[in-house]
């Protein structure tokens, strides 16, 4: 891609993008800050903040710019993608007319930045800007560094770029003192701009022994296209004995001729190309030949026509292939007969050859030769002459087409058809329909297509006659016909025909047209309409009906295909079965499901279950919510065949209780195979899924996969296996059979941790008790019976994924209600959402006591109520995910305390099982804990000294402001670098006025955060409140900045030392003490900064900015996000009022 492409790419995406950026108004931040800021937050939303973000950069003036340009880093030291969009966005911007005077600053700035810079890549890409942004104004800039081997293609091709006479000097100039490969970039320069003045220093190398300096410069000759360059580019030529060499030579002569007649020389070009055309056919080079034509063509036009006639004739066909192509834009009337005069002394091949031309070129005058071609007794020339003749005399043609299909035989019945599908022009469909009855058979079938193929509907009655022809051709022709031709209006016909028609496969053809002509009607009343047409006929007939219905789809028509199915015959019951199984869409998958139920028929459930995994197949669900159905299906399978039908699905849909569903079968001899192969390619799929289940389900597989391939899918099971991580993963909390595992519930948590062990177990047993009276197992289903306590899991829980299948048993009083309790907490929420008085019509999935944080889920994912409806839970730290049968319906939302909204939520209690007064049945109850850090613990010292943790790695309870983008991870508070915007700030939720605030943070490269102390909650918190800088200044975009904007500084007030910052990714630990207006930074063991704002902003500030949050006495403490990627944890505070 050429570098100015390139260029405009960048700027496009800049101005796609998303940002939070906007300029500010009374603006008090240093040019530093300015472009740390503006490059924290591109690219762009859109073309509105683009022109803010480019004026911004305007604002910066020269210097911004250089500094800016001078922020680049070298290769693999850092990351210059944001400078590279924001110089190269601004490159663009200013090159519009309209904003001069900018562009003059940018090529100063570009300029100077160009002799600052370090890096070649870095001088390489400010010279592309000054190629864009230059004219005469930035030539000396660029020309200095024609003579630098890494540098000078780059510099020539920028000059080249500068539409000015300066430009071709610099380049002129810069030949004698260059090295070879220098020169070699300045010779293409030269040639690229036509630098006359040039001439005699290029031709000094056209000859030189070094292929590197003679390619270019007999290009740039041949460019010039000086008359006195003609011997040399020809010799050089013959030394290549006019072929193509490394030097193109033959090339370079040809595009010299070219040039010669581009620049009005076009009497010397045409004898060059002459006397090339003459000695490349001596010496058999025929594509020299090939390219000496198309310039003899271009020289003299309409005139070159003889020259073309005659090598047209020539026996080459390489040779006549360039003749035809190169005479294309030429010929015309006046010329024709230089092309028809000879056409008859040639030969067949040529003929053909030319005829096709004339097709190409369409000259109606050509078409009296065209009609005696089609008589022509070679093959290939009539066939070439029907298909020019169709092109060009289109409509007119057609009678004599029709004529000639008298008599054609099979290859001209193609050639005509061929050439009446592609002609222009009124009545075609007309003509070919009037003349069906005068053919023979074989025509009548090939002009029966054509009226399809033209969709000639106001033709269907034409075409409808020979449906009942004797000739099968043509029978098969016209009813194949009817579905591209019909109307809404030709519907009753084909109904009487659908009702009249023996059976035949000829059927199908005649139910898609009327499929076709409903589409094209009323569709709203379609279902209605072909339920009238079945009520006045037999039986028999109307089963006709049902194959039409499934392929519209929707539900409107399935109640009439079910109730066939009822109440019809047998032969009725199979076709509306198969409608059915064949339905468009999911709107079949209830009725299929209730034959299968239902039906005694073996075979008829086989087909029935088959339909419905076919409609779950094509349905739109997720993996989740398919894998319900196929286990709804695999309960009613009563046949091998059906289950390997189901299994083949499952596999489709890697999931984890996917997985667990085929493992299920691997004991099962006759669908053993199919099990094995879904658990042995679902199990790959996601090293996510391990744990003992998996590793057992895995070591079944090995021991029954059978078959050619066999080997080779063990050797992969046994590697994924050793690859598996031996600890962990997902483990069983539901054994399908009984109890094991599970308790009854004592109190709440509160409650429970205050008890004495043998108060709570006494308490314990006696809830243990009650847990049959709730509670059975029944079916691989724990379910409860709708009165009783909640039940627990056994063990106790922190961070966690869970699975659970859950399903309200129906009783019809639309109160259904239960929940599942993580850590000992209500709760996510289990509804029959048709309970819309208690609010339930939400959907489940929600956070249902949270009071401050999301408590309803995204969207409704419920399935009906007394179908199973699966859960996947992931709860790390106080955050919670759920997907419901697959859909996102609370997305890592901070779950509250209910039972003391004072405190976060707990870091590790039961999982609980809700009972609320419904029966509700679980059943595929995993769990997979994950890593939960130990919480962070003061030391004793710390304790005593009154220290309060902040954040312990577990929950987020004491903050507020972006709790979505800071999160928990590990342990470890983070924000990551945003796609878009600063990544906002995060504060405590209590304000403090004198502290010692302790912490941990990680940095990863160029980042950029913030220590906001005594700050609001609105406005900019490095003035409205106090800002301690959170820096990788080690960074070289970071190199120019103040002494107070450095690490630890108090923000454009007080500097902080430098040098005590850990290097990128490792953590670094830091205590700010606050008291009055003394400020202590100490970082990593030294005390970088320690002082008094007041007598430090006495005489200004250093930055010379208002601060007037430095009058603020007290405040909250946040962290202030500027674009990065920013780790903090172990955080810790103590008041000091």
């Amino acid at each position: 891609m050429k570098m100015f492409n390139k260029i405009t790419l960048i700027f496009i995406l800049l101005s796609l993008n998303l940002t939070a950026y906007a300029q500010r108004t009374g603006d008090q931040r240093t040019l530093s800050t300015k472009i740390v800021d503006l490059l924290a937050v591109l690219p762009s939303q859109d073309q509105k903040h683009l022109e803010e973000n480019m004026e911004e950069i305007s604002g910066l003036g020269i210097e911004g710019l250089i500094e800016l340009a001078g922020m680049m880093s070298s290769p693999g030291s850092g990351d210059n993608t944001k400078i590279e969009y924001a110089l190269a966005g601004y490159s663009f911007y200013v090159s519009d007319d309209s904003r001069d005077a900018l562009r003059a600053d940018a090529v100063k700035a570009y300029g100077m930045a160009l002799e600052n810079a370090k890096y070649p890549e870095v001088k390489t890409f400010i010279l592309n800007q000054l190629r864009m942004v230059g004219k005469e104004d930035g030539i000396a800039s660029i020309s200095r560094y024609l003579n630098d081997e890494r540098h000078c293609d780059a510099a020539a091709r920028v000059l080249a770029g500068i539409p000015a006479s300066e430009s071709g000097e610099a380049l002129r100039l810069a030949l004698e003192g260059s090295g070879s490969v220098c020169k070699a970039s300045v010779l293409a320069a030269l040639g690229s701009i036509r630098y006359k003045k040039a001439l005699e220093d290029i031709t000094a190398y056209a000859s030189d022994p070094s292929l590197h300096l003679r390619k270019p410069a007999l290009s740039a000759l041949a460019n010039i296209a000086d008359a006195s360059s003609s011997r040399l580019l020809k010799e050089a030529a013959a030394r290549s004995s006019y072929t193509y060499t490394e030097d193109n030579a033959t090339g370079a002569y040809l595009f010299y001729i070219q040039r010669l007649n581009e620049t009005g020389d076009s009497d010397r070009a045409a004898k060059l190309a002459r006397d090339l055309l003459k000695i490349a056919g001596q010496k058999g080079q025929v594509h020299t030949q090939s390219a000496a034509l198309h310039l003899l063509a271009d020289i003299h036009g309409p005139k070159s026509m003889k020259t073309l006639v005659a090598a047209a004739g020539e026996g080459d066909p390489t040779l006549r292939a360039a003749a035809l192509d190169a005479a294309v834009p030429y010929i015309d009337p006046s010329n024709l007969s230089l092309w028809t005069g000879r056409l008859k002394r040639m030969e067949p091949a040529a003929q053909a050859a030319i005829m096709a031309m004339f097709g190409k070129v369409g000259i109606i005058e050509s078409m009296p030769a065209l009609r005696e071609g089609m008589s022509h007794p070679d093959i290939n020339v009539r066939l070439a002459a029907i298909g020019a003749a169709g092109k060009i005399g289109h409509v007119e043609m057609l009678p004599a087409f029709i004529e000639m299909m008298k008599t054609a035989d099979s290859l001209e019945i193609r050639a005509v058809s061929n050439a009446v599908l592609v002609m222009k022009g009124e009545g075609i469909s007309d003509q070919v329909a009037d003349a069906l009855s005068e053919m023979e058979p074989a025509v009548q079938a090939a002009f029966i297509a054509i009226l399809g193929a033209k969709a000639a509907s106001h033709r269907f009655d034409d075409v409808f006659f020979y449906i009942h022809s004797d000739d099968i051709k043509v029978r098969q022709a016209a009813v194949s016909t009817l579905p591209k031709i019909t109307e809404a209006n030709h519907l009753p016909r084909l109904y009487e025909l659908l009702n009249n028609m023996e059976d035949s496969p000829e059927i199908q053809y005649v139910q898609q047209a009327i499929i076709t002509g409903l589409v094209r009607g009323d569709q709203e009343n379609i279902s209605k309409v072909i339920q009238t047409q079945m009520a006045g006929i037999s039986e028999d007939k109307r089963i006709r009906y049902f194959n039409i219905l499934s392929s519209m789809g929707g539900p409107a028509g399935i109640l009439t295909i079910e109730e066939a199915y009822r109440k019809g015959n047998t032969a009725t019951q199979l076709a509306a079965l198969e409608a059915l199984s064949s339905w468009s869409d999911f709107s079949a998958a209830d009725g299929l499901f209730k034959i299968a139920s239902a039906s005694q028929l073996e075979g008829h459930r086989e087909m029935a279950l088959k339909g419905y995994v076919r409609a779950v197949s094509l349905s739109e669900f997720p993996s989740d919510q398919k894998v319900l159905l196929l286990k709804k299906a695999m309960n009613l399978a009563n046949t091998s065949e059906v289950k390997r039908t189901i299994l083949a699905e499952i596999d489709k849909n890697r999931t984890f209780p996917a997985l667990i569903f085929a493992g299920k079968y691997l004991d099962d001899p006759d669908v053993m195979q199919e099990a094995a192969q879904a658990v042995m390619n679902i199990s790959l799929s996601d090293m996510q899924f391990h744990g003992p289940i998996v590793r057992q389900l895995l070591q079944k597989t090995i021991n029954t996969l059978k078959g050619p391939d066999s080997e080779y899918q063990i050797a992969s099971i046994k590697k994924h296996l050793s690859e598996m991580p031996s600890e962990g993963g997902f483990v069983a909390l539901f054994n399908d059979t009984d109890l094991s595992g599970w308790k009854g519930v004592v109190a709440d948590p509160l409650v429970r941790n205050k008890m004495s062990p043998q108060a709570l177990a006494k308490a314990q047993a006696k809830a243990d008790q009650k847990i049959p009276e709730a509670w059975k197992v029944e079916n691989e289903e724990m379910t409860f019976l709708g009165k009783g306590d909640n039940i627990a899991t056994a063990g106790a829980y922190g961070d966690f994924e869970l699975f659970v299948d859950w399903k309200i048993v129906n009783d019809g009083q639309k109160e259904g209600d239960g929940g599942i309790y993580l850590r000992g907490t209500p709760k996510v929420q289990i509804w029959d959402i048709s309970g819309e008085d208690v609010g339930a019509q939400v959907g489940s999935g929600g956070l249902y006591h949270n009071s401050i944080h999301k408590s309803t889920p995204l969207k409704v994912a419920d399935n009906p109520v007394g179908e199973w409806n699966n859960f996947r839970i992931l709860m790390k730290g106080d955050r919670v995910t759920v997907y419901l049968n697959g859909e996102l319906v609370t997305d890592n939302v901070i779950m509250e305390n209910y039972w003391d909204r004072t405190r976060p939520i707990f870091t590790r209690d039961q999982i609980e099982l809700q009972a609320h007064g419904s029966k509700v049945a679980y059943r595929d109850i995993f769990i997979r804990e994950l890593p939960s850090p130990a919480p962070f613990e003061l030391d004793p010292a710390e304790t005593e000294d009154g220290f309060e943790v902040l954040f312990d790695g577990t929950n987020m309870y004491q903050w507020q402001g972006n709790t979505t983008d800071y999160v928990i991870e590990n342990g470890e508070m983070v924000v990551h670098k945003p796609k878009f915007g600063s990544g906002g700030n995060l504060f405590t939720k209590e304000e403090y006025s004198d502290f010692v605030f302790r912490f941990e943070f990680k940095l990863t490269p160029g980042a950029n955060n913030g220590l906001g102390i005594r700050a609001p909650l609105e406005g900019d918190a490095a003035y409205q409140g106090m800002e301690i800088q959170i820096l990788d200044n080690d960074a070289d975009i970071y190199r120019n900045l103040k002494e107070h904007q450095y690490h630890g500084s108090v923000y454009g007030i007080i500097p902080a030392k430098r040098g005590h910052l850990k290097p990128v990714g490792e953590w670094n630990y830091q205590e700010v003490t606050v008291k009055g207006p003394n400020i202590k930074v100490i970082l990593n063991g030294t005390t970088i900064l320690e002082g008094n704002v007041e007598e430090a902003s006495r005489e200004g500030t250093l930055d010379g900015r208002d601060h007037p949050g430095l009058k603020r006495k007290k405040g909250y403490i946040g962290f202030l996000g500027h674009g990065s990627t920013v780790w903090f944890r172990n955080i810790r505070v103590k008041k000091l009022e």
